[in-house]
């Protein structure tokens, strides 16, 4: 089967959500269908993983693909926070542990060129439970639930709404 997918890309991605964050990635097309890669970029912490896609029409310019991604976020240390609710002002500082979340992903990919677009949307589920810890807040020793909210907003996990541009390394 042909296909119109370089060999090997160089990505730029960034998003909400995305498993690295504002980052990069390398990706190799393993078969006509199938691409691994590895990436690392920052988030709320510094981001690493691997994944995989499963293009159903590389021989198209236009393909629909599925794919999952492990990807762990780093460690962020006393992060101050705030909240207003009309006449209140709640404060905190929070820690958020690292943690791997498994990234389910689909989308678009266009390759007009020598150029390739990503457009995925997804979940990522973390694996590693609870990462934030709350510390030093003044709504009566525990965050409220509007603090907690606004927080896990910003934590690993959840949805996913990103775009990517690859560059080919190489000849296909």
């Amino acid at each position: 089967m042909a296909t119109f997918y370089p060999l090997n890309t160089l990505g730029l991605g960034f998003g909400w959500g995305a498993p690295y964050g504002l980052g990069l990635e390398y990706a190799r097309m393993v078969s006509p269908n199938v691409d691994i890669n590895a990436g690392l970029g920052i988030g709320i912490g510094g981001k690493i993983g691997v994944g995989v896609r499963y293009y159903f029409r590389p021989d198209a310019r236009v393909s629909g693909f599925v794919g999952a991604n492990l990807a762990r976020s780093g460690r962020i240390d006393n992060v101050r926070v705030s909240y207003s609710n009309g006449s209140r002002t709640e404060e905190a500082e929070y820690s958020m542990a690292p943690s791997g979340v498994l990234h389910l992903r689909g989308g678009l990919r266009w390759q007009p060129g020598r150029v390739g677009l990503l457009g995925t949307v997804g979940y990522g589920a973390r694996f590693t439970g609870d990462p934030v810890m709350f510390k030093n807040t003044a709504y009566y020793g525990q965050p409220s639930q509007e603090m907690r909210n606004l927080v896990n907003i910003i934590s690993p996990g959840g949805l996913e709404l990103s775009i990517g541009v690859l560059f080919p390394l190489g000849s296909r």
